[in-house]
C-alpha cells in the first residue's frame, strides 16, 4: 500500500498516511467546518469580487488559463501555485502564494501559513482547476468563500459547492462571461 502524499512527516499521522480515500476525505471535510452561506449564482461573480484561484500544478493547463482570462479578471485576484508556475503566473502580474510539493501537505508549517494568508484574503470566490487532492480541496473550503467553484467536480462537495461543465467553451471563457470582465 503506497502512503498518502497529504500529510506532513510527523508520527500522529502515520496512519492516516495510509487510510483509504473514502476516510480521507470525510476527515478532510470534518476538519474543515461545516455548511458555507449561501449565494447566489451567477450573481456572485459580477463586478470582480475577491476571488482565491487553486491551479492546477499542470503548466499546460494552468497556462490556457492564465492566458485566456482577460487582465481585468486579475486586479480583485490572489492565485495558488505551484512554486514551478512562477514565470507564468508572474507575466499576468498577479498576486500569488506559492508552494512546493513538501509544502502542500497538511499540518506543514508553510502550508499552515498558507490557509492563514488565505483566511485572511477572505475571497468570496474560489475557483479550483485541475485535479482533487484533499489538502489544496481543504483550502478552498477554509478559504470562507461562499461560492468555491470547479469544474466537473460534483464528487468534490462539500469542498466545492458549485461544479460548472463547460461544453464547447474552455473553463476561463465560461468564467470570464460570468465575471463580465473584458
Amino acid at each position: 500500500m503506497k502512503p498518502s502524499l497529504y500529510f506532513t512527516d510527523r508520527f500522529k499521522y502515520f496512519f492516516k498516511r495510509f487510510s483509504k480515500e473514502e476516510s480521507l476525505f470525510k476527515w478532510f471535510a470534518e476538519k474543515a467546518g461545516g455548511e458555507s452561506g449561501a449565494f447566489s449564482f451567477p450573481d456572485a461573480l459580477k463586478g470582480n469580487p475577491k476571488t482565491l484561484v487553486i491551479l492546477p500544478r499542470d503548466m499546460e493547463h494552468t497556462s490556457r488559463f492564465l492566458h485566456a482570462m482577460p487582465d481585468a479578471f486579475f486586479n480583485g485576484c490572489l492565485l495558488l501555485a505551484h512554486e514551478s508556475l512562477q514565470s507564468l503566473v508572474s507575466a499576468k502580474r498577479a498576486k500569488a502564494i506559492y508552494f512546493s510539493d513538501l509544502e502542500c501537505r497538511y499540518d506543514e508549517p508553510v502550508f499552515l501559513e498558507i490557509e492563514q494568508k488565505i483566511k485572511d484574503y477572505a475571497p468570496q470566490v474560489t475557483i479550483y482547476l485541475g485535479d482533487a487532492f484533499l489538502p489544496r480541496l481543504y483550502l478552498a473550503k477554509v478559504s470562507g468563500a461562499p461560492c468555491r467553484i470547479g469544474f466537473c467536480t460534483e464528487a468534490c462537495y462539500p469542498f466545492l459547492n458549485l461544479s460548472l461543465r463547460p461544453d464547447k467553451s474552455s473553463e476561463a471563457a465560461l468564467l470570464s462571461q460570468y465575471y463580465g470582465v473584458k
